[in-house]
């Protein structure tokens, strides 16, 4: 019996099989035991600014991931030898009440790290990243963790009559200690989309910036190589926060806030790759996709990318020991 409380199977829809295909769909396994990595899904989008959908991301990712091969021919890395993968289900969520949810998600994500999977949560809109990252460190026994957040915005925002929204979570983790400046690197921000008072509060708490420009002028290597500098010294790990917003429009239209000018979908794949194959990485979690937003599918399409790189990732890892 699974340990996991408030998880629902996930919506997983046959896949006409191919005799000389195997898919991610043919790793999965329901029980934890054993595995080195869980997929948990949270579909909730109570809590977003914007446009709404992300509820819906969960299911439509793990069709679309589902449906890729275990075989990555760019590395060379064969998943079916190497990955164990769990898929846990949904977080039973409770649409009208943020914080039961937020406790729910916390509960889940800290019992799957004390089992020491590492883990893919597949979003809901980025006010889950408080719950999500709590969950972390809480399963950690409280040690303090790094948090690399690909995202167009700060979510910094001040809780205004006490509301949460999907842009305050990273505020109310550092106000809460429950993550230090130093150790968040946010990547992907983006000019026109962010305050001036929320920028201070970043550089007050010493939060380090690379914005989307700087992504452009540089490398994927160099910009996970700086972000991995911050988060790995002090620290127990580093979470990976990814909200689908970061990317350009062309790549990922279907998200509640579209930015322009944002990373392209190669920068994000090869950067989540890169820090999936690091032995400090404990998991990642996918934000802000939105089926209903992109009739076409490209944002669920990328989602799914990304969360197979993260996938590859964690197999070279292995696959080198």
């Amino acid at each position: 019996m699974s340990p996991f409380t408030w998880l629902r199977p996930p919506d997983q829809s046959p896949v006409p099989p191919d005799p000389h295909d195997v898919r991610i769909a043919d790793l999965i396994q329901a029980d934890p035991a054993g595995a080195h990595v869980a997929l948990v899904g949270i579909p909730f989008d109570t809590t977003v600014i914007g446009r709404r959908g992300a509820r819906e991301a969960p299911a439509a990712i793990r069709r679309a991931l589902y449906r890729m091969t275990a075989f990555d021919l760019e590395s060379g890395v064969d998943l079916v030898r190497i990955l164990r993968l769990a898929d846990l289900g949904d977080v039973a969520v409770v649409h009208t009440d943020v914080h039961e949810t937020h406790r729910r998600v916390t509960a889940v994500i800290a019992e799957a790290v004390r089992w020491g999977l590492r883990l893919l949560v597949l979003g809901g809109d980025h006010g889950l990243s408080y719950a999500t990252i709590r969950g972390v460190r809480e399963g950690l026994g409280g040690k303090p963790i790094g948090v690399i957040q690909f995202d167009a915005h700060h979510d910094l925002r001040a809780l205004l009559e006490g509301e949460i929204t999907s842009g305050t979570p990273f505020r109310r983790l550092l106000e809460e200690g429950l993550l230090q400046g130093p150790r968040l690197v946010q990547i992907g921000l983006i000019g026109g989309r962010n305050s001036r008072a929320y920028h201070e509060v970043a550089r007050q708490h010493g939060v380090h910036m690379i914005p989307a420009a700087r992504v452009h002028a540089s490398d994927p290597e160099s910009i996970a190589q700086t972000a991995l500098a911050h988060v790995t010294t002090g620290t127990a790990g580093f979470w990976i926060s990814l909200d689908m917003d970061v990317f350009d429009p062309a790549y990922a239209p279907g998200v509640s806030a579209p930015s322009p000018g944002g990373l392209t979908a190669f920068q994000g794949l090869a950067m989540v790759r890169r820090l999936a194959a690091h032995p400090a990485c404990l998991g990642m979690e996918l934000m802000e996709t939105a089926p209903p937003l992109d009739p076409e599918g490209r944002t669920v399409a990328l989602a799914a990318a990304l969360a197979y790189r993260f996938l590859v990732g964690q197999g070279e890892l292995r696959w080198q020991r």
